[in-house]
């Protein structure tokens, strides 16, 4: 079983019952020490990360002991001074050891204004793809790059959080729910008086009602 390909590949799909498996088969399995322990790290962040969503906000923000809390870096003087790519891996280690992982790391998003599209971009490999829907609920993103990592990006998130132009949902019409672009999205020409003529026989051509 490729546990490791599975873990990076379908994280939304998968279940606490998923994870008991993944363990036992790694214990009776054929695998490298190296192997089990990326699959135990991954498997470890992702329950974790899954944890949170049955906690609200507020329940992620209360201190708690057992928990390892992530605190904004700053340097005592220019000569202690750490990059935020630099800081922002250690965060990112911290938070995904720690209770209410899912909220934190939306938290630490919405407080860095250096967390942005560009360090995203440039830092790309470092999320897990749950991470990467966090981003993009959380981040206003260009077209530029939702086109860049469309095929890996989720496409109701998109929907629901992104801001993109009559033309570009056109171009990829089929790839998204229409309910949820037309009734739960944010763009403007979600109103049929804010839509171009060109782009309103569009959706009459497709069968969009409003």
């Amino acid at each position: 079983m490729e546990i490791l390909e599975i873990l990076k590949t379908s994280a939304d799909d998968l279940i606490s019952e998923d994870f008991e498996l993944f363990r036992t088969e790694l214990v009776v399995g054929n695998y490298s020490d190296d192997y089990k322990a990326e699959c135990l790290e991954i498997i470890e962040r992702m329950e974790k990360w899954n944890d949170s969503d049955g906690k609200s906000a507020a329940e992620a923000d209360k201190p708690h002991k057992a928990s390892i809390d992530v605190i904004p870096f700053t340097p005592v003087n220019s000569s202690a001074s750490v990059s935020f790519p630099e800081q922002f891996k250690s965060d990112m280690n911290a938070m995904r050891l720690s209770d209410g992982y899912k909220a934190k790391f939306k938290r630490y998003i919405r407080n860095h204004e250096e967390f942005t599209e560009s360090f995203v971009d440039a830092n790309f490999s470092l999320f897990e793809s749950y991470e990467i829907d966090a981003i993009v609920s959380e981040i206003a993103l260009s077209e530029m790059f939702l086109e860049k990592y469309f095929s890996v990006l989720d496409k109701d998130k998109i929907a629901r959080y992104q801001i993109f132009s009559e033309s570009f949902y056109m171009k990829h019409f089929a790839d998204f729910d229409t309910e949820t672009v037309i009734k739960k999205g944010k763009n403007e020409w979600r109103k049929k008086e804010n839509r171009t003529k060109q782009f309103d026989v569009f959706l009459r051509l497709k069968g969009v009602k409003d």
